[in-house]
């Protein structure tokens, strides 16, 4: 419970300085409360989940600064329906949760741990019995379903910053039921979602092990006419968590820095994957939005079940990842099959497919000096997915000064002249031809150790080539 004392101070402070447009400053100067003062004990053992409740409260009402002061504070509470007509089996209380907040809200937390409490359960259970159920024999497929919990919830908020926090999904000790389908249990275990916020800003947080996704953002129903609200993402790591690192699934103006998004999909409960598709390290799909301006700088993606990086078939613009690294050990590197993204300067490691061609220039996929590496030494545990990068389907799609090392594996594969090489080299070591029917400008150099050859009949050769050192003479076209 706030005291006297602090209540009677927000009542002066908030009369000076607060109105529905108020600047991060003024909010600060305005409020600062500790989660101490709702009741919560850091002692990573009593349930905080109420005191978590009243904070938010708080601040929805009057915004300002919530400190979570060090410690480890368990969190997450359901309640079983008995009802096949309820629409679930177990409902998740709230913890964090703002809602239509008009106030700047920041939320710090250095030294502190959210920790989901032990045998939330997770998946598909019998609303009245409570066992694992997925047989569904009365009610409705939603009746079965039980959520689990979400740290941080905004939506429809006018500024929401979140620093310094730790969050433990405890996914090892989650009470996790059947899934319905192939494609796992797509229902809440969530460190921060946040849905149609004006600003949203999320930094040196550390986020693990939660059943669904690190960090989901979305703003349901944005259109190119609307503003452009800024998001951010800085010094963030998101690891072992069961859908994905990042989710983005709507929004206009994302920007992503210095943050890591691996080994989704890794964590295991009970000897078994904790994992649900597509299980990537940054998955960026459409849901009811437009999804524009996205800037990824300086991040890792790591190790992941799925794929690194995965979008397929939206229409997304100018989302552009730079100096980022994408290292595939049991799925791709890199899935990016939508279009409008661009590479520059990254390091992929590993399979790289499914890139995104189009008879529309500006909405093919480009890569400038990057790094495609089949190199076993160039992952962190020794482990490189796939046999060679596919480029199919990459009309248009230009790939300017990049490096392709298949080391003792395969170059590229690709097709029909539709993509350009410009100023690009190639190597590998292996008895395997290379065929090359594609457009090579610039200065081009191949190096084919073993016993594999080039083959470059249905190439089209514009500039300087060379083949293991030696200069091609000119070839007609």
């Amino acid at each position: 419970m706030v005291t006297k004392f602090l209540l009677l101070h927000h009542t002066i402070a908030c009369f000076l300085f607060l109105t529905p447009d108020c600047s991060y400053a003024q909010a600060k100067a305005c409020n600062t409360v500790h989660i101490k003062d709702f009741g919560a004990k850091a002692n990573g053992k009593q349930n905080c989940t109420e005191a978590f409740q009243k904070a938010a409260a708080y601040l929805k009402a009057n915004g300002g600064i919530l400190i979570i002061d060090p410690g480890i504070y368990i969190l997450g509470r359901q309640r079983q329906t008995q009802s096949y007509t309820s629409g679930s089996s177990f409902v998740n209380d709230s913890i964090l949760l703002f809602r239509n907040a008009i106030y700047p809200i920041v939320i710090s937390g250095y030294g502190a741990t959210l920790k989901a409490a032990d045998g939330l359960k997770f998946g598909s259970f019998n609303p009245v019995t409570g066992q694992k159920d997925s047989i569904r024999k009365e009610g409705n497929r939603s009746s079965y379903y039980a959520s689990a919990f979400t740290f941080i919830a905004a939506i429809g908020c006018k500024s929401i910053t979140i620093k310094g926090l730790t969050m433990d999904g405890n996914s090892g000790k989650l009470d996790i039921g059947p899934a319905f389908d192939e494609g796992g249990i797509q229902l809440s275990a969530l460190g921060i979602s946040v849905y149609g916020n004006k600003k949203v800003n999320i930094e040196d947080c550390y986020i693990h092990h939660c059943a669904l996704d690190a960090i989901l953002i979305g703003w349901t129903g944005l259109k190119d006419t609307d503003s452009i609200y800024p998001h951010s993402i800085k010094n963030v790591k998101a690891k072992y968590n069961g859908r994905q690192g990042l989710s983005w699934v709507g929004g206009n103006n994302l920007t992503v820095i210095n943050s890591e998004f691996s080994f989704t999909g890794k964590a295991l409960n009970n000897g078994k994957p904790v994992v649900s598709k597509p299980s990537a390290g940054i998955d960026i799909e459409i849901e009811e939005s437009i999804i524009k301006n996205g800037s990824f700088i300086n991040c890792v993606i790591n190790d992941n079940t799925g794929p690194g990086i995965s979008s397929i078939g939206h229409d997304t613009y100018n989302i552009n990842f730079k100096k980022c690294t994408f290292i595939g050990t049991t799925n791709s590197a890199a899935y990016p099959k939508s279009q409008g993204f661009s590479f520059d300067s990254c390091s992929f490691v590993g399979k790289v497919e499914r890139i995104f061609g189009s008879a529309d220039k500006s909405k093919a996929i480009s890569f400038k000096n990057c790094l495609f590496s089949m190199d076993k030494k160039k992952s962190p545990n020794g482990k490189v997915y796939g046999d060679r990068c596919e480029f199919y389907e990459g009309t248009n799609v230009i790939f300017e000064n990049c490096i392709f090392e298949a080391a003792d594996r395969r170059l590229p594969i690709f097709a029909n002249r539709e993509i350009t090489f410009l100023n690009c080299s190639f190597s590998q070591n292996n008895p395997e031809d290379f065929n090359a029917p594609a457009v090579f400008k610039g200065t081009t150099r191949f190096v084919l150790k073993g016993k594999g050859k080039l083959n470059y009949g249905e190439a089209r050769l514009e500039g300087d080539i060379f083949y293991n050192s030696k200069k091609l003479a000119a070839k007609p076209n």
